[in-house]
């Protein structure tokens, strides 16, 4: 079962997920072409979706009143954060996500 499955399930249900997946797709961008082409039903981030949500072509199955929450591990390569662009980055990401 995908990382992204098995947290969910647990945050939501309380649960640990049952069974296994049909088909795993690495990339979220091709689960939601999936998806949206009729091969299932996943579990992906609300931002992802957000167009084909407001579209209709998916639709969400369960609002739960605690969403799970997908934490962020910003990485960079060793000595890398000396270079100014990923320092402007990494405080731009730093800034925006204390909003979160």
């Amino acid at each position: 079962m995908p990382a992204i499955v098995r947290r969910y399930w647990r945050t939501v249900f309380g649960a640990r997920a049952k069974g296994s997946a049909a088909v795993v797709v690495p990339v979220l961008r091709s689960v939601l072409a999936a998806v949206v082409a009729g091969a299932g039903v996943s579990v992906l981030p609300r931002c992802l979706c957000r167009r084909e949500l407001a579209s209709g072509a998916v639709v969400a199955s369960l609002e739960p009143e605690i969403a799970p929450i997908n934490t962020i591990f910003p990485a960079t390569r060793t000595g890398a954060v000396a270079l100014p662009q990923i320092t402007a980055v990494y405080g731009e990401l730093t800034a925006v996500a204390a909003g979160w």
